[in-house]
């Protein structure tokens, strides 16, 4: 069998508390969705193997805590991080409207090589979720991610 390449992916995922930042890195991992609400402490990771072209890929996806108190961490986990998955509720606009400091607070503490070029993505999440959805931020969230050139998914 001939060598692999194997490559290792260190993403951190972003955003404020109760946005389903735990919710879609283990629906995306472990296809598993827990309805019950349980805050992260600190932080922990899983990782998720894949195959791209020769590649084997390991991805370890880092979840942060959301909590402010917590942000203190950030420089731990944040340093060697590959990509940043910034993460929203559609149905919060104050989870959109601090996007930007998770942005700029990642990029302070991670310290990457060239910012500018960093990988950024940003996930509304929570698009399934019945209630008073605001339209502004599911359909307007690109001023925020075109000041920052930024990936936009929205996921349900």
């Amino acid at each position: 069998m001939p060598d692999q390449k194997r490559v290792l992916l260190k993403v951190i995922v972003l955003g404020d508390s109760g946005v389903g930042k735990t919710s879609l890195m283990n629906q995306y991992v472990n296809k598993k969705f827990r309805e019950q609400y349980k805050a992260t402490i600190g932080a922990d990771f899983v990782t998720k193997e894949l195959q791209v072209d020769d590649k084997h890929v390991t991805l370890q996806i880092w979840d942060t805590a959301g909590q402010e108190r917590f942000q203190s961490l950030g420089a731990a986990f944040y340093r060697g991080a590959d990509c940043c998955v910034l993460v929203y509720d559609v149905n919060a606009p104050k989870s959109f409207e601090t996007l930007r400091k998770w942005h700029e607070e990642f990029l302070k503490q991670a310290d990457p090589v060239d910012p500018s070029t960093f990988p950024f993505v940003v996930i509304g999440n929570k698009v399934d979720v019945e209630g008073e959805k605001n339209r502004m931020v599911t359909k307007n969230p690109l001023y925020f991610v075109y000041s920052l050139i930024l990936k936009f998914l929205s996921v349900q």
